[in-house]
Protein backbone atom coordinates (compact mmCIF):
# COMPACT_ATOMS: atom_id res chain seq x y z
CA UNK A 1 0.00 0.00 0.00
CA UNK A 2 1.68 3.20 -1.25
CA UNK A 3 0.97 6.16 1.05
CA UNK A 4 2.06 8.63 -1.63
CA UNK A 5 -0.92 7.73 -3.81
CA UNK A 6 -4.47 8.95 -3.33
CA UNK A 7 -6.91 7.37 -2.85
CA UNK A 8 -5.25 4.62 -0.84
CA UNK A 9 -6.03 1.13 -2.10
CA UNK A 10 -6.44 -1.24 0.83
CA UNK A 11 -5.58 -4.82 -0.17
CA UNK A 12 -8.54 -7.19 0.19
CA UNK A 13 -6.39 -9.43 2.42
CA UNK A 14 -6.53 -6.69 5.09
CA UNK A 15 -10.31 -6.56 4.98
CA UNK A 16 -10.62 -10.34 5.13
CA UNK A 17 -8.32 -10.52 8.16
CA UNK A 18 -10.36 -7.82 9.94
CA UNK A 19 -13.63 -9.63 9.20
CA UNK A 20 -12.32 -13.07 10.17
CA UNK A 21 -10.97 -11.88 13.51
CA UNK A 22 -13.79 -9.39 14.26
CA UNK A 23 -11.33 -6.53 14.73
CA UNK A 24 -14.00 -3.84 14.42
CA UNK A 25 -16.12 -5.42 17.17
CA UNK A 26 -13.02 -5.90 19.32
CA UNK A 27 -12.03 -2.25 18.93
CA UNK A 28 -15.59 -1.10 19.62
CA UNK A 29 -15.80 -3.24 22.77
CA UNK A 30 -12.49 -1.93 24.14
CA UNK A 31 -13.23 1.74 23.48
CA UNK A 32 -16.79 1.62 24.87
CA UNK A 33 -15.61 -0.19 28.02
CA UNK A 34 -12.82 2.36 28.56
CA UNK A 35 -15.22 5.28 28.20
CA UNK A 36 -17.79 3.73 30.55
CA UNK A 37 -15.43 2.56 33.33
CA UNK A 38 -12.65 5.19 32.91
CA UNK A 39 -9.96 3.06 34.64
CA UNK A 40 -6.88 4.69 36.11
CA UNK A 41 -4.65 2.11 34.37
CA UNK A 42 -6.12 1.58 30.86
CA UNK A 43 -3.51 -0.96 29.74
CA UNK A 44 -4.01 -3.34 32.67
CA UNK A 45 -7.77 -2.83 32.38
CA UNK A 46 -7.76 -3.80 28.69
CA UNK A 47 -5.67 -6.90 29.37
CA UNK A 48 -8.20 -8.04 31.99
CA UNK A 49 -11.09 -7.15 29.66
CA UNK A 50 -9.73 -9.28 26.84
CA UNK A 51 -9.47 -12.27 29.17
CA UNK A 52 -13.22 -12.16 29.80
CA UNK A 53 -15.75 -13.99 27.66
CA UNK A 54 -17.16 -11.41 25.25
CA UNK A 55 -19.90 -13.79 24.11
CA UNK A 56 -21.39 -14.34 27.57
CA UNK A 57 -25.17 -13.80 27.48
CA UNK A 58 -26.66 -10.55 28.75
CA UNK A 59 -30.43 -10.93 28.75
CA UNK A 60 -33.43 -9.12 30.24
CA UNK A 61 -36.81 -10.89 30.44
CA UNK A 62 -39.83 -8.59 30.63
CA UNK A 63 -43.48 -9.50 30.92
CA UNK A 64 -46.71 -8.94 32.88
CA UNK A 65 -47.52 -10.87 36.06
CA UNK A 66 -48.29 -14.56 35.38
CA UNK A 67 -46.71 -14.40 31.89
CA UNK A 68 -44.20 -17.11 32.80
CA UNK A 69 -41.13 -14.86 32.74
CA UNK A 70 -39.58 -16.52 35.82
CA UNK A 71 -40.14 -20.01 34.39
CA UNK A 72 -38.65 -19.04 31.03
CA UNK A 73 -35.70 -17.36 32.76
CA UNK A 74 -34.95 -20.51 34.78
CA UNK A 75 -35.10 -22.66 31.64
CA UNK A 76 -32.70 -20.26 29.90
CA UNK A 77 -30.40 -20.27 32.92
CA UNK A 78 -30.18 -24.04 32.80
CA UNK A 79 -29.50 -24.06 29.07
CA UNK A 80 -27.02 -21.16 28.91
CA UNK A 81 -25.42 -21.65 32.35
CA UNK A 82 -25.90 -17.93 33.00
CA UNK A 83 -26.50 -16.25 36.37
CA UNK A 84 -30.17 -15.56 37.06
CA UNK A 85 -30.67 -12.35 39.06
CA UNK A 86 -34.00 -11.39 40.67
CA UNK A 87 -34.64 -8.28 42.81
CA UNK A 88 -35.90 -10.18 45.86
CA UNK A 89 -32.80 -12.38 45.94
CA UNK A 90 -30.52 -9.41 45.37
CA UNK A 91 -32.13 -7.48 48.20
CA UNK A 92 -31.28 -10.27 50.65
CA UNK A 93 -27.57 -9.98 49.86
CA UNK A 94 -26.84 -6.27 49.40
CA UNK A 95 -23.12 -5.37 49.55
CA UNK A 96 -22.06 -4.02 52.95
CA UNK A 97 -21.02 -0.63 51.53
CA UNK A 98 -24.55 -0.07 50.22
CA UNK A 99 -26.48 -1.54 53.15
CA UNK A 100 -26.54 1.73 55.08
CA UNK A 101 -28.24 3.46 52.15
CA UNK A 102 -31.25 1.15 52.26
CA UNK A 103 -34.48 2.57 53.69
CA UNK A 104 -36.00 1.09 56.83
CA UNK A 105 -37.97 -2.06 56.01
CA UNK A 106 -36.59 -2.05 52.46
CA UNK A 107 -38.71 -3.73 49.81
CA UNK A 108 -38.41 -4.06 46.06
CA UNK A 109 -40.72 -1.08 45.54
CA UNK A 110 -39.36 1.49 48.02
CA UNK A 111 -35.72 1.60 46.87
CA UNK A 112 -34.70 4.51 44.65
CA UNK A 113 -33.67 3.91 41.04
CA UNK A 114 -30.15 5.21 41.67
CA UNK A 115 -29.62 2.84 44.61
CA UNK A 116 -31.04 -0.11 42.68
CA UNK A 117 -28.61 0.69 39.87
CA UNK A 118 -25.67 0.69 42.28
CA UNK A 119 -26.76 -2.66 43.71
CA UNK A 120 -27.02 -4.21 40.25
CA UNK A 121 -23.74 -2.64 39.16
CA UNK A 122 -21.90 -4.25 42.08
CA UNK A 123 -23.53 -7.63 41.45
CA UNK A 124 -22.77 -7.66 37.73
CA UNK A 125 -19.10 -6.95 38.44
CA UNK A 126 -18.77 -10.30 40.22
CA UNK A 127 -16.69 -12.95 38.51
CA UNK A 128 -19.56 -15.35 37.87
CA UNK A 129 -21.54 -12.71 35.97
CA UNK A 130 -18.52 -11.62 33.96
CA UNK A 131 -17.62 -15.19 33.10
CA UNK A 132 -21.00 -16.84 32.59
CA UNK A 133 -23.21 -13.89 31.69
CA UNK A 134 -26.48 -12.88 33.30
CA UNK A 135 -30.28 -12.94 32.98
CA UNK A 136 -32.33 -10.21 34.69
CA UNK A 137 -35.99 -10.71 35.60
CA UNK A 138 -38.36 -8.10 37.11
CA UNK A 139 -35.79 -5.38 36.59
CA UNK A 140 -35.83 -2.68 35.35
CA UNK A 141 -39.39 -1.95 36.49
CA UNK A 142 -39.77 1.50 34.90
CA UNK A 143 -38.17 3.91 32.44
CA UNK A 144 -36.18 5.72 35.15
CA UNK A 145 -34.47 2.50 36.24
CA UNK A 146 -33.82 1.59 32.59
CA UNK A 147 -32.09 4.89 31.89
CA UNK A 148 -30.10 4.60 35.13
CA UNK A 149 -28.83 1.16 34.06
CA UNK A 150 -27.83 2.44 30.63
CA UNK A 151 -26.07 5.45 32.16
CA UNK A 152 -23.89 3.02 34.10
CA UNK A 153 -23.03 1.13 30.91
CA UNK A 154 -25.12 -1.92 31.84
CA UNK A 155 -26.53 -2.83 28.46
CA UNK A 156 -28.10 -6.19 27.58
CA UNK A 157 -27.59 -7.86 24.22
CA UNK A 158 -31.11 -9.27 24.09
CA UNK A 159 -34.36 -8.11 25.65
CA UNK A 160 -37.45 -10.33 25.50
CA UNK A 161 -40.93 -9.07 26.30
CA UNK A 162 -43.63 -11.70 26.85
CA UNK A 163 -47.01 -10.43 25.63
CA UNK A 164 -50.54 -11.68 26.38
CA UNK A 165 -54.02 -10.16 27.03
CA UNK A 166 -54.83 -9.20 30.62
CA UNK A 167 -57.73 -11.68 30.71
CA UNK A 168 -55.31 -14.52 30.02
CA UNK A 169 -52.94 -13.34 32.76
CA UNK A 170 -55.76 -13.07 35.32
CA UNK A 171 -56.98 -16.57 34.46
CA UNK A 172 -53.46 -17.97 34.76
CA UNK A 173 -52.84 -16.30 38.11
CA UNK A 174 -56.05 -17.77 39.53
CA UNK A 175 -54.63 -21.28 39.15
CA UNK A 176 -51.11 -20.45 40.27
CA UNK A 177 -49.83 -22.12 43.44
CA UNK A 178 -46.53 -21.96 45.34
CA UNK A 179 -44.78 -24.60 47.41
CA UNK A 180 -44.57 -23.08 50.91
CA UNK A 181 -41.35 -24.98 51.58
CA UNK A 182 -39.31 -24.79 48.37
CA UNK A 183 -41.01 -21.71 46.84
CA UNK A 184 -41.33 -23.59 43.52
CA UNK A 185 -44.25 -22.47 41.37
CA UNK A 186 -46.97 -24.81 40.09
CA UNK A 187 -50.34 -24.52 38.37
CA UNK A 188 -53.43 -26.54 39.17
CA UNK A 189 -54.20 -27.01 35.45
CA UNK A 190 -50.90 -27.15 33.54
CA UNK A 191 -48.23 -28.01 36.09
CA UNK A 192 -49.49 -30.21 38.92
CA UNK A 193 -46.73 -31.67 41.17
CA UNK A 194 -46.49 -35.48 41.22
CA UNK A 195 -45.75 -35.70 44.93
CA UNK A 196 -48.70 -35.86 47.30
CA UNK A 197 -46.71 -34.06 49.97
CA UNK A 198 -45.94 -31.17 47.62
CA UNK A 199 -49.61 -30.93 46.62
CA UNK A 200 -50.60 -30.54 50.26
CA UNK A 201 -48.05 -27.76 50.77
CA UNK A 202 -49.31 -25.65 47.86
CA UNK A 203 -50.80 -22.28 48.73
CA UNK A 204 -52.30 -19.43 46.70
CA UNK A 205 -50.75 -16.04 47.24
CA UNK A 206 -53.00 -13.04 47.75
CA UNK A 207 -51.15 -11.17 45.01
CA UNK A 208 -52.63 -13.63 42.49
CA UNK A 209 -56.23 -12.86 43.33
CA UNK A 210 -58.26 -11.23 40.59
CA UNK A 211 -58.56 -7.88 42.40
CA UNK A 212 -54.80 -7.59 43.03
CA UNK A 213 -53.93 -8.85 39.54
CA UNK A 214 -55.99 -6.08 37.94
CA UNK A 215 -53.95 -3.50 39.87
CA UNK A 216 -50.63 -5.21 39.11
CA UNK A 217 -51.41 -5.39 35.40
CA UNK A 218 -52.45 -1.74 35.33
CA UNK A 219 -49.13 -0.80 36.95
CA UNK A 220 -47.23 -2.96 34.48
CA UNK A 221 -48.98 -1.45 31.44
CA UNK A 222 -48.21 2.04 32.72
CA UNK A 223 -44.46 1.36 32.86
CA UNK A 224 -43.71 -1.12 30.08
CA UNK A 225 -44.00 1.39 27.23
CA UNK A 226 -41.13 3.53 28.55
CA UNK A 227 -38.93 0.47 29.11
CA UNK A 228 -39.57 -0.88 25.61
CA UNK A 229 -38.71 2.51 24.07
CA UNK A 230 -35.26 2.35 25.67
CA UNK A 231 -34.61 -1.18 24.33
CA UNK A 232 -36.43 -1.01 20.98
CA UNK A 233 -33.34 -1.80 18.91
CA UNK A 234 -32.74 -5.12 20.72
CA UNK A 235 -36.27 -5.99 21.87
CA UNK A 236 -38.20 -9.05 20.70
CA UNK A 237 -41.86 -9.52 21.68
CA UNK A 238 -43.03 -13.11 22.14
CA UNK A 239 -46.63 -14.27 22.45
CA UNK A 240 -46.92 -15.83 25.92
CA UNK A 241 -50.41 -17.22 25.27
CA UNK A 242 -49.14 -20.51 23.88
CA UNK A 243 -47.59 -23.73 25.26
CA UNK A 244 -44.57 -23.18 27.50
CA UNK A 245 -42.16 -25.12 25.28
CA UNK A 246 -43.15 -23.03 22.25
CA UNK A 247 -42.54 -19.81 24.16
CA UNK A 248 -39.19 -21.09 25.43
CA UNK A 249 -38.08 -22.17 21.96
CA UNK A 250 -38.78 -18.72 20.51
CA UNK A 251 -37.01 -16.99 23.40
CA UNK A 252 -34.00 -19.31 23.23
CA UNK A 253 -33.73 -18.95 19.44
CA UNK A 254 -33.65 -15.16 19.74
CA UNK A 255 -31.27 -14.96 22.71
CA UNK A 256 -28.87 -17.41 21.07
CA UNK A 257 -28.68 -15.32 17.92
CA UNK A 258 -25.59 -13.20 17.50
CA UNK A 259 -26.42 -9.48 17.26
CA UNK A 260 -25.95 -7.93 13.85
CA UNK A 261 -22.55 -6.35 13.48
CA UNK A 262 -22.27 -2.70 12.45
CA UNK A 263 -18.75 -3.29 11.19
CA UNK A 264 -18.11 -2.00 7.66
CA UNK A 265 -18.07 -5.06 5.39
CA UNK A 266 -17.68 -5.69 1.70
CA UNK A 267 -20.27 -8.34 0.78
CA UNK A 268 -18.95 -11.19 -1.35
CA UNK A 269 -22.00 -13.04 -2.65
CA UNK A 270 -22.23 -16.13 -4.84
CA UNK A 271 -25.61 -17.04 -6.36
CA UNK A 272 -25.85 -20.58 -7.68
CA UNK A 273 -28.73 -22.22 -9.47
CA UNK A 274 -29.76 -23.99 -12.71
CA UNK A 275 -30.97 -22.24 -15.83
CA UNK A 276 -34.37 -20.67 -15.22
CA UNK A 277 -33.84 -20.17 -11.47
CA UNK A 278 -33.63 -16.39 -11.81
CA UNK A 279 -30.02 -15.87 -10.74
CA UNK A 280 -29.50 -12.80 -12.92
CA UNK A 281 -32.85 -11.26 -11.92
CA UNK A 282 -32.11 -11.59 -8.20
CA UNK A 283 -28.56 -10.34 -8.67
CA UNK A 284 -29.84 -7.24 -10.45
CA UNK A 285 -32.36 -6.54 -7.66
CA UNK A 286 -29.69 -6.82 -4.96
CA UNK A 287 -27.26 -4.76 -7.05
CA UNK A 288 -29.76 -1.93 -7.55
CA UNK A 289 -30.70 -1.73 -3.87
CA UNK A 290 -27.23 -2.03 -2.33
CA UNK A 291 -25.04 -0.73 -5.16
CA UNK A 292 -22.99 -3.93 -5.38
CA UNK A 293 -21.29 -4.78 -8.72
CA UNK A 294 -22.46 -7.91 -10.54
CA UNK A 295 -19.72 -10.20 -11.79
CA UNK A 296 -21.19 -12.57 -14.38
CA UNK A 297 -18.54 -15.13 -15.30
CA UNK A 298 -20.22 -16.14 -18.62
CA UNK A 299 -20.27 -12.44 -19.58
CA UNK A 300 -16.64 -12.09 -18.50
CA UNK A 301 -15.67 -15.02 -20.74
CA UNK A 302 -17.55 -13.52 -23.71
CA UNK A 303 -15.77 -10.19 -23.21
CA UNK A 304 -12.40 -11.94 -23.30
CA UNK A 305 -13.36 -13.75 -26.53
CA UNK A 306 -14.75 -10.61 -28.22
CA UNK A 307 -11.69 -8.57 -27.22
CA UNK A 308 -9.46 -11.39 -28.54
CA UNK A 309 -7.26 -11.39 -25.48
CA UNK A 310 -4.79 -14.27 -25.12
CA UNK A 311 -7.10 -15.83 -22.51
CA UNK A 312 -10.11 -15.25 -24.78
CA UNK A 313 -8.43 -16.97 -27.73
CA UNK A 314 -7.66 -19.99 -25.55
CA UNK A 315 -11.20 -20.08 -24.14
CA UNK A 316 -12.99 -19.87 -27.48
CA UNK A 317 -12.55 -23.53 -28.39
CA UNK A 318 -14.02 -24.66 -25.03
CA UNK A 319 -17.01 -22.33 -25.37
CA UNK A 320 -17.63 -23.54 -28.93
CA UNK A 321 -17.71 -27.16 -27.73
CA UNK A 322 -19.89 -26.14 -24.72
CA UNK A 323 -17.23 -27.57 -22.39
CA UNK A 324 -16.09 -26.18 -19.05
CA UNK A 325 -13.29 -23.64 -19.37
CA UNK A 326 -10.23 -24.89 -17.41
CA UNK A 327 -9.56 -23.24 -14.07
CA UNK A 328 -6.07 -22.32 -15.22
CA UNK A 329 -7.64 -19.94 -17.76
CA UNK A 330 -10.58 -18.80 -15.65
CA UNK A 331 -9.02 -18.01 -12.28
CA UNK A 332 -6.59 -15.28 -13.48
CA UNK A 333 -9.36 -13.24 -15.14
CA UNK A 334 -11.71 -13.75 -12.18
CA UNK A 335 -9.00 -12.68 -9.73
CA UNK A 336 -8.24 -9.62 -11.87
CA UNK A 337 -11.92 -8.62 -12.01
CA UNK A 338 -12.53 -9.07 -8.27
CA UNK A 339 -9.43 -7.02 -7.45
CA UNK A 340 -10.69 -4.00 -9.37
CA UNK A 341 -11.60 -0.90 -7.37
CA UNK A 342 -15.39 -1.25 -7.53
CA UNK A 343 -15.31 -4.81 -6.16
CA UNK A 344 -12.79 -4.00 -3.45
CA UNK A 345 -14.77 -0.96 -2.27
CA UNK A 346 -18.34 -2.29 -2.64
CA UNK A 347 -18.04 -6.06 -2.72
CA UNK A 348 -19.49 -8.22 -5.49
CA UNK A 349 -22.28 -10.56 -6.57
CA UNK A 350 -21.04 -13.49 -8.65
CA UNK A 351 -23.23 -15.58 -10.95
CA UNK A 352 -22.24 -18.47 -13.21
CA UNK A 353 -19.36 -19.57 -10.98
CA UNK A 354 -18.29 -21.86 -9.40
CA UNK A 355 -19.63 -24.77 -11.43
CA UNK A 356 -17.67 -27.49 -9.59
CA UNK A 357 -16.28 -28.10 -6.11
CA UNK A 358 -12.74 -27.64 -7.45
CA UNK A 359 -13.66 -24.18 -8.69
CA UNK A 360 -15.19 -23.32 -5.32
CA UNK A 361 -12.00 -24.40 -3.58
CA UNK A 362 -9.90 -22.40 -6.06
CA UNK A 363 -11.95 -19.27 -5.36
CA UNK A 364 -11.61 -19.74 -1.59
CA UNK A 365 -7.84 -20.05 -1.88
CA UNK A 366 -7.42 -16.59 -3.41
CA UNK A 367 -6.55 -14.22 -0.52
CA UNK A 368 -9.46 -11.92 0.29
CA UNK A 369 -11.85 -13.42 -2.25
CA UNK A 370 -13.56 -16.18 -0.31
CA UNK A 371 -17.35 -15.63 -0.56
CA UNK A 372 -19.13 -14.55 2.61
CA UNK A 373 -22.59 -15.64 1.40
CA UNK A 374 -23.55 -18.49 -0.92
CA UNK A 375 -27.13 -18.93 -2.14
CA UNK A 376 -28.62 -21.93 -3.92
CA UNK A 377 -31.72 -21.07 -5.96
CA UNK A 378 -33.49 -24.43 -6.18
CA UNK A 379 -36.15 -25.01 -8.83
CA UNK A 380 -37.70 -28.19 -10.34
CA UNK A 381 -36.92 -28.99 -13.98
CA UNK A 382 -40.52 -28.68 -15.16
CA UNK A 383 -40.87 -25.18 -13.69
CA UNK A 384 -37.57 -24.08 -15.23
CA UNK A 385 -38.64 -25.42 -18.64
CA UNK A 386 -42.01 -23.68 -18.37
CA UNK A 387 -40.38 -20.38 -17.43
CA UNK A 388 -37.84 -20.31 -20.25
CA UNK A 389 -39.79 -21.82 -23.12
CA UNK A 390 -42.44 -19.13 -22.70
CA UNK A 391 -39.95 -16.28 -22.95
CA UNK A 392 -39.98 -14.16 -26.09
CA UNK A 393 -37.44 -11.73 -27.57
CA UNK A 394 -38.21 -8.60 -29.57
CA UNK A 395 -35.62 -8.74 -32.41
CA UNK A 396 -35.82 -4.97 -32.95
CA UNK A 397 -35.51 -3.57 -29.44
CA UNK A 398 -33.92 -6.58 -27.71
CA UNK A 399 -36.56 -6.46 -24.95
CA UNK A 400 -37.54 -9.76 -23.33
CA UNK A 401 -41.12 -10.77 -22.54
CA UNK A 402 -42.98 -13.73 -21.07
CA UNK A 403 -46.26 -14.97 -22.47
CA UNK A 404 -47.86 -15.12 -18.98
CA UNK A 405 -45.90 -13.02 -16.49
CA UNK A 406 -44.80 -10.16 -18.77
CA UNK A 407 -46.57 -10.29 -22.16
CA UNK A 408 -45.68 -7.90 -25.01
CA UNK A 409 -47.52 -4.57 -24.59
CA UNK A 410 -48.80 -4.34 -28.18
CA UNK A 411 -50.06 -6.68 -30.90
CA UNK A 412 -47.24 -5.65 -33.29
CA UNK A 413 -44.54 -6.48 -30.74
CA UNK A 414 -46.25 -9.78 -30.00
CA UNK A 415 -46.29 -10.68 -33.71
CA UNK A 416 -42.61 -9.97 -34.28
CA UNK A 417 -41.35 -11.50 -31.00
CA UNK A 418 -39.53 -14.80 -31.30
CA UNK A 419 -38.18 -17.49 -29.01
CA UNK A 420 -34.43 -17.27 -28.44
CA UNK A 421 -32.61 -20.42 -29.53
CA UNK A 422 -31.28 -20.95 -25.99
CA UNK A 423 -34.87 -21.08 -24.70
CA UNK A 424 -35.74 -24.15 -26.73
CA UNK A 425 -37.03 -26.99 -24.54
CA UNK A 426 -34.24 -29.45 -25.39
CA UNK A 427 -31.55 -26.81 -24.85
CA UNK A 428 -33.04 -25.84 -21.48
CA UNK A 429 -33.17 -29.47 -20.36
CA UNK A 430 -29.56 -30.00 -21.42
CA UNK A 431 -28.32 -26.92 -19.54
CA UNK A 432 -30.33 -27.88 -16.46
CA UNK A 433 -28.84 -31.39 -16.45
CA UNK A 434 -25.33 -29.95 -16.83
CA UNK A 435 -25.86 -28.01 -13.59
CA UNK A 436 -27.19 -31.04 -11.69
CA UNK A 437 -24.05 -33.08 -12.49
CA UNK A 438 -22.02 -31.03 -9.99
CA UNK A 439 -24.89 -29.94 -7.71
CA UNK A 440 -24.29 -32.50 -4.95
CA UNK A 441 -20.59 -31.78 -4.59
CA UNK A 442 -21.18 -28.02 -4.53
CA UNK A 443 -23.91 -28.45 -1.93
CA UNK A 444 -21.66 -30.60 0.25
CA UNK A 445 -18.82 -28.09 -0.02
CA UNK A 446 -20.86 -25.01 0.80
CA UNK A 447 -22.97 -26.67 3.48
CA UNK A 448 -19.89 -26.38 5.70
CA UNK A 449 -19.99 -22.61 5.09
CA UNK A 450 -23.70 -22.13 5.78
CA UNK A 451 -24.85 -22.19 2.17
CA UNK A 452 -28.44 -20.91 2.04
CA UNK A 453 -31.05 -22.76 -0.03
CA UNK A 454 -34.02 -20.81 -1.39
CA UNK A 455 -37.03 -22.16 -3.30
CA UNK A 456 -36.83 -20.26 -6.61
CA UNK A 457 -40.24 -21.43 -7.88
CA UNK A 458 -41.86 -18.37 -6.27
CA UNK A 459 -42.45 -14.85 -7.51
CA UNK A 460 -39.26 -12.85 -8.01
CA UNK A 461 -39.89 -10.43 -5.15
CA UNK A 462 -40.34 -13.26 -2.63
CA UNK A 463 -37.06 -14.82 -3.77
CA UNK A 464 -35.34 -11.43 -3.54
CA UNK A 465 -36.61 -10.93 0.03
CA UNK A 466 -35.24 -14.34 1.03
CA UNK A 467 -31.85 -13.52 -0.49
CA UNK A 468 -31.83 -10.08 1.12
CA UNK A 469 -32.60 -11.60 4.53
CA UNK A 470 -29.69 -14.00 4.07
CA UNK A 471 -27.38 -11.09 3.27
CA UNK A 472 -28.25 -8.73 6.11
CA UNK A 473 -28.76 -11.27 8.92
CA UNK A 474 -25.73 -12.70 10.73
CA UNK A 475 -24.74 -16.30 10.17
CA UNK A 476 -24.58 -18.89 12.95
CA UNK A 477 -20.82 -19.01 12.50
CA UNK A 478 -18.42 -16.27 11.43
CA UNK A 479 -20.51 -14.43 8.87
CA UNK A 480 -20.90 -10.70 8.43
Amino acid sequence: MDQTLRPLNIPPEFLLYAEKNALFELFQRCISSLLIDRPSDPITYLIDLLKKDSDAPKIIILGPPASGRHTIAKMLQKKLNAVLIEPEELLRDVPSKLRDKLPVNATVNNISSSLWTQIYEERLKDFDCSRRGWILVDFPMNREQTLALQAKGICPRHVVCLEAPDTVMIERAAGKRIDSKTKDIYHITWNIPNSRDVQERLIQLEENSEKIMVLRLKEYRRNIGGIKDCFKSILRSVNADQPLNDVYLQVYTYTSKKPRSIAPRTPRIVILGPTGSGRKTVAMQVSRKYDIPIVSIPTLIKQQIVNKTPAGVSMKSYVTREALVPDSLLMPIIKDRLNQKDCIAKGWIMIGFPRTREQGESLARIPGLAPSRVFFLDIPLDIAVERLTQRRLDPITGDRFHTHEHPPPTHNIKERSRQHPTDDKEVVQKRYQAYTIYYDELQDYYSEQDGIHIAADQDTYTVFEAVEAGIVNPLNKNGF
